[in-house]
């Protein structure tokens, strides 16, 4: 497919530098003509086009950077859309983080009722972007970094007729954290997976084509992780030792030891207060590099692989090699135990032809309700939130492994009405709740 015109929605966000730097590293096959970012933080988004243009200006293959507050006139005629926004912003992912606290269930964005909340906020936001991408743009593809990307992926692949593939780093960061400990590269690791996202099983995993063996996993370096990945790390080397030859992807450890992450949000606090105390700093540098000749990006937020995955995936739509990439689509048959329309997480050979799945391996026998609870929960939470009622919410809620009856559903939908305050009832259908990047 041509890509001539990228729009990023969150273009304003602290990731967007790392992902035109990105880019520009790949122009030579992905020959775009313009990057469009939109913003409703329009000072960050000014920041970052200025960095962004100057950027693009010394390379050796550039292109055009246009920054627009309108989201329907940054849609319009794109190619690509990379759906990267935050609604609510970092105040609400604090309320995401902590609320759950209080009724002794991990507040994660991803995870549990915060996922859900978030869900609340992500998904009539990104069905009212697909809207205007089939009036405006109907050729586009929709690629979705926006949490929780299953619930949101699968929103959008049911209620929109937008080709959309969800995307998330979390595979990648997991093969890099086993290849750290073992002191090795992470194109050393080979592996097959299936599940949903931040919930797959990894299965025949060899490091230098050996395979993987939990007893012989060194621990992480402790300076590298915070505690919250070490835990995380910890707990799925243990469960790995539980199912020889598998290991879990690293967010299944809250499903399996909730109590230890109540403990250790509780003693360390969220982590969105951690990342609002860096931000400033983010700005600045950006600010300070855009007004030189040669700007040096030295820090930006994700790292390479926010920006390296959407990066390789649109290189490989245009070649006629095929990538294979970890990603979230509809199954369509690759997974027989799962529904062939539910979005689930695999591994996929993608060319200048299109998605090609691979026939998924077996996860651990045990691990199957678990699995299919969520794929319940995933399904119910799409419906519910893209419907609006109350009732269907609750519900949906409820079906969420990490909520213990039907009566904490509702109290936890009760609390999340007054915490959340206008964000409750914000949700637009016309596309302007674009909300802050990621």
């Amino acid at each position: 497919m041509k890509m001539r015109k990228l729009t990023i929605i969150g273009g304003g966000s602290a990731y967007a530098p790392g992902l035109i730097r990105a880019l520009l590293g790949a122009q030579s096959r992905l020959m775009l003509s313009e990057v469009c970012l939109h913003d409703v933080d329009l000072a960050h988004l000014e920041i970052v086009a200025a960095l962004a243009r100057k950027m693009a200006s010394i390379a050796a293959d550039g292109f055009d950077v246009s920054a627009e507050s309108r989201v329907e006139e940054a849609v319009r005629n794109a190619d690509v859309v990379l759906n990267s926004a935050r609604p609510g912003g970092f105040a609400c992912r604090r309320i995401d983080e902590t609320l759950p606290l209080a009724h002794e269930i991990p507040g994660q964005e991803t995870v549990g009722p915060g996922g859900f909340f978030f869900a609340m906020r992500s998904v009539p936001h990104a069905l009212a972007l697909a809207a205007l991408i089939e009036r405006y743009a109907p050729q586009a593809l929709l690629l979705n970094y926006t949490n929780p990307t299953n619930i949101v992926t699968q929103a959008i692949a049911d209620f929109r007729e937008v080709r959309v593939i969800g995307l998330c780093d979390q595979s990648d960061e997991d093969i890099a954290t086993l290849a750290l400990a073992h002191g090795v590269s992470p194109q050393s690791i080979t592996f097959r997976c299936v599940g949903l996202n931040h919930a797959t099983w990894y299965s025949e995993l060899t490091v230098d084509g050996r395979p993987v063996v939990p007893e012989r996993t060194p621990d992480l370096p402790v300076a590298s992780f915070d505690d919250e990945h070490a835990l995380r790390f910890d707990i799925a080397r243990d469960m790995a030792r539980q199912y020889p030859g598998f290991w879990p992807n690293s967010y299944l450890p809250y499903y399996h030891a909730p109590g230890e992450f109540v403990a250790l949000s509780t003693r360390i606090g969220p982590r969105s207060d951690a990342i609002v105390e860096t931000l400033d700093r983010y700005y600045e540098h950006f600010l300070e590099e855009s007004r030189k000749d040669r700007p040096e990006l030295v820090f930006y937020r994700g790292g390479s692989g926010f920006g390296d995955l959407a990066v390789r995936l649109m290189t490989a739509l245009q070649s006629p090699v095929p990538t294979r990439l970890v990603l979230n689509v509809p199954n369509r048959g690759a997974c027989p135990w799962l529904r062939d329309d539910s979005v689930i997480e695999l591994p996929v050979d993608v060319d200048e032809h299109g998605l090609h799945r691979l026939a998924t391996p077996e996860i651990p026998e045990p691990e199957h309700s678990l699995i299919e609870q969520l794929e319940c929960y995933q399904r119910e939470a799409a419906d519910a939130v893209a419907a609006g009622t109350r009732r269907a919410q609750i519900a949906a809620l409820s079906a969420n492994p990490l909520v213990p009856s039907a009566a904490a559903a509702e109290a936890l939908f009760e609390a999340a009405q007054s915490h959340y305050g206008g964000w409750w009832s914000a949700h637009r259908a016309d596309g302007r709740s674009s909300g802050g990047a990621r």
